[in-house]
């Protein structure tokens, strides 16, 4: 893959919608361009100057497109402001045409005089500047139900992006904020989201770094490197966020994806003003007490495709849906209603009990009802849970209490077992027979809460049981019911009469199976919610240890349900409850919920890091295919109470999740569907891109000598937080690579011996890309000192007195000596004088001769010793002290031996004159003081040799303390020696 500029690059950069605030408030896409009616560009036809090609209108200004630049005329506040928007450098000649032919048209019929009318002025969706740098096209329209205006930039294979500039003119300010762009003008702020690119790679989403980059006024953008033969597209990390609903409170619960990747969801509402579309099946609430309803949005989230009521006199509560092959809805869930609309062939047209489950299908367009059934017998039932096979059957799964709930005959179990049991039921595509219906469960309650086909067609279902005696099958990887409530996980097969596999999963506490899928294998991947400390995990899974009241579990059952590949507890130090799950081709787990935890686990790349408040945020996490880390992790929400009820993948790989929020700050983006709360709680469908995270790598060289060694370090930072636990490589000059890891502030560190002869050179720092974080290097930079030392010996000495004078040439770290290399000296700053030798040896060793003046004063005197330098070593010198003094320093040199108790022995020492540097010279005449163990013993006359002694007579034995002094005299200094005489008996 050549990675380098952007040569042969097809790529669209899709620039956030811009949108204008009523006041400069901190939510910058609150209002907006948002007239009531699609944005539509209306041709120039002689209204408007001549250089002016298209204008669109808006409820906040209107806009005028030229061939070089875009200016906005905003009002609002009682103001007017012009905003101007200028291509610099563009193509003059760059052609301008409108796409997208619209319906409408513009009539002006201005004065008394028909002649001067203007009528029938076509309109467009689109505008198009072809051409406006070399190989790049801009194409700006109105996106979503605000119909917020958005800008792409098309760039050719060849182009170069880094051409594109936009002069900001007519803004009181120019500023980016947490990576937008944000025009400050009379009439409030103008807002230009922060770019996001990636590639699309093997069908998988990668990455690269956008941001804007302002020079004044200027406005450009910078990407970071990428393979310049794939395509670049730039978008939000929220690709699209969008509210739904009216003046009341909407609860989505369910959702499912289309093969062109448009969101169907479903939920319940119970206010009229919740919005629906013509021809949609139903347009008006039936009952106050809640109806189901059934929304479908375009792929971009811009738009409804369809959205109906569906419902009856009472409440209808959808629990479940998915989508036929054809992408109509099957949605199901328990009603109240005794007219609930059903079809006349319906397998049940009549309210049984207390609550019914219903299941009701939609034609691909919504308009009509393709068939809606009861099911249900004299109690109370729910459904919960609904797939469809390739005929377009369903199979429906939930919890029944009471009598009279239809089974069919051969099913596996067609007998209630407690007061509340689970079911699995076929329906067959027309919603007029049960294909086969049987319960599920045991002494105790029990549900099912979810429900997958294999490739044969055969369910698995998941949900919880309090039961002993669940139905398990031999050789299950759990047989025995761990706590007050378990998980379960089962298969039938596919014609429901008997059990493939069954198996609890659960520890002493609660635990409560919720959504489930199963991987490419047949193994059934599901979630949901634990109370239980001992829950089973296993080893190298995510997360092994409990974290708060309820953690959310995501585990993985083998195809024949007698193992556990993969089980994690995800959650925080609070509440966490997991209400949906999707797999990616690759078997990742993708699961979304709600949580209360002050602190719930996130990772790079997140939307939200940090819990926004309310009474509860929304989540959404991907797991690694074999459960062993978690690839992304973000809070979603705002400020109020959200909850994400499900969550679907498309066929890149992105989730679309949907839920309900009460926040006005939930990250709606602009140019989607609806990017304003409507009011109480709405409901939401967000798209979220796994695209990965880029990182920085910022490394810190090191200076030392030859044979140090020193410290490099490298902080790995993602959207500015550290990244611990990340492993980066270090490579020495010597192709040695050490890898580290960072430490909770991103921080790795490897130290490095430097060698003799080493010279300055880089240091390679790696970080490999992991999960969605992206990879990236750099260099540090290894300095290395050719440094040499001088060391110079003090000396001492009397005016006259000849000393030798040593110093010593070091090499750097290793002390090595410096040989052949001459060393000059001054004293006290007088002229340099060479050493008398060069220096040689291990050490570098150098003397020199000199005769200390007869005038020089007593004290100490300054001797600086210096090398000129050469050979790749820098200059470098020592000090030391040449002491002159009136008397010379003396020492006393006593002799140890043994002597016998009574009987005389001589007591034996020398006196010395003690030059500093190291010479003894013997010092005769002088009068030596003896005594043994304090007791004085004699005194004696030093001889030519300093030797002095005296004979004395121990009296008693053991090691005893001798003693001899000088007292000085006017040449020579007082000094006293000690020794011990040893004494036996």
């Amino acid at each position: 893959m050549r990675i380098g500029r952007p040569a042969g690059l097809v790529a669209t950069v899709a620039l956030s919608a811009l949108s204008t605030l009523a006041a400069a408030e901190p939510l910058p896409l609150r209002t907006g361009f948002a007239p009531p009616l699609p944005l539509t560009f209306e041709r120039n036809t002689g209204r408007f100057p001549a250089q002016v090609e298209f204008v669109a209108r808006s409820g906040g200004g209107t806009l005028f497109l030229t061939n070089r630049e875009a200016v906005f005329a905003l009002s609002g506040k009682g103001k007017a402001a012009a905003l101007r928007l200028k291509l610099a450098g563009s193509n003059p000649g760059a052609v301008v045409t409108g796409l997208g032919k619209q319906a409408g048209i513009v009539n002006y019929l201005l004065g008394n005089d028909p002649a001067k009318w203007v009528t029938k002025v076509p309109t467009y969706s689109r505008v198009k500047l072809a051409g406006v740098y070399q190989g790049i096209d801009l194409v700006t329209y109105g996106a979503g139900k605000s119909s917020a205006l958005q800008y792409d930039f098309v760039v050719k294979p060849g182009a170069d992006p880094s051409r594109i500039r936009m002069i900001v003119s007519g803004a009181r300010s120019l500023r980016t904020a947490a990576g937008k762009l944000i025009a400050a003008t009379a009439c409030g702020d103008v807002v230009m989201n922060r770019p996001y690119a990636y590639q699309t790679v093997n069908g998988r989403r990668k990455q690269v770094a956008c941001s804007f980059r302002l020079e004044r006024k200027t406005v450009a953008f910078q990407v970071a490197r990428y393979d310049a033969s794939r395509p670049l597209v730039v978008d939000p990390k929220v690709v699209f966020g969008t509210y739904l609903g009216g003046s009341g409170d909407e609860y989505a619960t369910a959702m499912g994806l289309d093969a062109g990747g448009s969101a169907v969801i479903c939920g319940v509402v119970a206010h009229a003003s919740f919005p629906t579309t013509a021809g949609a099946y139903d347009t008006s609430l039936n009952s106050a007490n809640g109806d189901a309803f059934v929304s479908k949005f375009t792929a971009d989230g811009s738009g409804l495709v369809y959205s109906t009521f569906y419902g009856g006199n009472s409440l209808d509560y959808p629990r479940a849906m998915a989508l036929d092959s054809a992408g109509a809805a099957v949605v199901c869930g328990t009603t109240w209603s005794t007219n609930l609309p059903v079809s006349p062939t319906a397998y049940d047209t009549a309210f049984g009990g207390a609550n019914d489950c219903f299941v009701a299908k939609l034609g691909v367009d919504g308009s009509s009802l393709v068939y809606g059934t009861y099911l249900g017998g004299t109690g109370a039932e729910d459904a919960y849970a609904v797939a469809v096979d390739s005929s377009g059957a369903a199979m429906i799964g939930g919890y029944v209490v009471g009598a009279g709930f239809p089974t069919t005959a051969g099913a596996f179990d067609t007998s209630l077992n407690s007061s509340g049991d689970g079911f699995v039921t076929k329906l067959n595509a027309a919603g007029s027979a049960l294909i086969f219906s049987t319960f599920l469960g045991g002494s105790g309650s029990d549900g099912v809460g979810s429900v997958a086909l294999d490739a044969e067609g055969a369910p698995v279902v998941s949900g919880n049981t309090a039961s002993a005696n669940f139905p398990t099958t031999a050789g299950a990887y759990d047989t025995v019911l761990n706590g007050g409530a378990d998980a379960f996980v089962a298969k039938l097969n596919a014609t429901g009469t008997a059990l493939v596999y069954s198996t609890f999963l659960g520890g002493a506490g609660a635990d409560y199976g919720g959504a489930m899928a199963l991987d490419a294998t047949g193994g059934a991947v599901l979630t949901g919610l634990t109370a239980s400390s001992d829950f089973p995990t296993t080893a190298g899974a995510y997360d092994t240890t409990a974290n708060g009241d309820y953690d959310v579990f995501v585990a993985r059952v083998a195809a024949d349900g007698a193992s556990l590949v993969y089980s994690t507890f995800l959650g925080g130090t609070g509440a966490d409850y997991c209400n949906g799950m999707a797999l990616d081709a690759s078997g990742s787990a993708v699961v979304c919920g709600r949580t209360n935890s002050a602190v719930f686990p996130t990772t790079f790349g997140a939307i939200h890091y940090a819990y926004r408040g309310g009474t509860q945020d929304g989540f959404v996490a991907k797991l690694r295919a074999d459960g062993s880390g978690v690839i992304l992790s973000t809070l979603l929400g705002g400020a109020g109470e959200d909850s994400c009820a499900a969550v679907a993948l498309d066929a890149a790989g992105d989730a679309v999740i949907t839920g309900y929020t009460l926040s006005s700050d939930f990250p709606a983006t602009a140019g989607a569907y609806d990017s304003v709360q409507n009011g109480g709680l709405d409901a939401f469908v967000a798209k979220v891109t796994f695209a990965a995270s880029t990182t920085s790598l910022v490394a810190t060289g090191a200076t030392g000598q030859m044979g140090e060694m020193v410290e490099f370090t490298a902080t790995l930072t993602s959207e500015g937080q550290p990244v611990p636990g990340a492993t980066v490589k270090f490579t020495t000059p010597d192709s040695v690579t050490t890898s580290r890891t960072t430490n909770a502030s991103g921080v790795a560190n490897v130290w490095y011996d430097i060698p003799v002869g080493a010279a300055t050179a880089s240091v390679a720092v790696e970080f490999e890309a992991i999960d969605l974080l992206l990879a990236t290097s750099t260099t540090a930079t290894l300095t290395v000192n050719t440094v040499a030392r001088v060391s110079a010996l003090s000396a001492t000495g009397r005016p006259g007195d000849p000393v030798t004078l040593y110093a010593y040439l070091w090499q750097g770290k290793t002390m090595a000596g410096l040989t052949g290399k001459q060393l000059t000296y001054s004293v006290d700053g007088g002229p340099a004088i060479n050493f008398g030798s060069l220096t040689s040896g291990a050490y570098g060793r150098a003397s020199s001769a000199y005769t200390i003046p007869g005038a020089m004063s007593v004290g100490d005197h300054a001797v600086t010793v210096a090398w000129a330098g050469g050979g790749g070593y820098a200059a470098a010198q020592g000090t030391s002290t040449l002491t002159v003094s009136g008397q010379a320093r003396t020492y006393i040199w006593v002799h140890n031996h043994g002597a016998t108790q009574n009987a005389a022995t001589r007591l034996t020492c020398y006196l010395y004159d003690y030059r500093r540097n190291g010479d003894l010279i013997p010092v005769p005449g002088k009068s030596i003081s003896f005594s043994v163990a304090g007791t004085p013993v004699s005194s004696a006359i030093t001889d030519s040799s300093g030797k002095a002694f005296v004979l004395h007579t121990p009296a008693s034995t053991g090691a005893l303390a001798q003693s001899m002094s000088f007292a000085g005299d006017a040449a020579y200094a007082a000094a006293t020696g000690t020794g011990t005489l040893t004494v036996a008996p």
